[in-house]
């Protein structure tokens, strides 16, 4: 029987104890780059998507017009943000986050109302991190509406990072 007096007794405790601290990665930090609303660069592609409000999205580079959470409603508009998420086991290949979409309701043309949506992506990581955007293009006459929209990336059951907006009519 080990003597629990001897100080060499307690040193495999010791380090049980240490040994999750040493495999645990820190949680993936996330910060805003830019937000506000855009213009498109050149050509943009226009995607089935058929959990979003519209059943498409939009994707294509886009360059920053003005930094701003109030967006004026006009059709063509596009509006989000720029995102990094770092902080990441460069041997992760992918982060599974879920996107939340939460809008003012519009009424479509079908008869259906939308309030918002969700869906799960998987963004690649490169270097121990991701760097990405995201937002909404009002396209249809039935998104041109005024009120609160929210952005939020969801890791784990926890929010990442949420990014809000104001559209109004000017």
């Amino acid at each position: 029987m080990k003597n629990p007096l001897n100080p060499g007794f307690y040193l495999p405790i010791c380090m049980l104890l240490l040994l999750p601290v040493s495999i645990i990665h820190a949680a993936p930090r996330a910060v805003i780059l830019d937000y506000g609303y855009y213009e498109f660069i050149g050509e943009s592609e226009r995607l089935a998507n058929p959990i979003s409000t519209t059943g498409y999205s939009t994707r294509g580079d886009a360059k920053l017009v003005e930094k701003t959470h109030r967006i004026p409603v006009k059709q063509g508009r596009l509006f989000g943000f720029r995102f990094r998420i770092d902080n990441m086991n460069e041997n992760v290949g992918v982060i599974p986050l879920e996107l939340v979409v939460k809008h003012p309701k519009m009424d479509k043309p079908d008869g259906s109302s939308s309030t918002g949506y969700r869906y799960r992506m998987d963004l690649k990581v490169r270097q121990g991190m991701v760097e990405d955007k995201t937002g909404y293009r009002m396209n249809e006459p039935f998104e041109l509406v005024e009120g609160e929209w929210s952005f939020e990336y969801r890791f784990m059951n926890r929010t990442l990072l949420k990014q809000t907006f104001t559209t109004y009519k000017p």
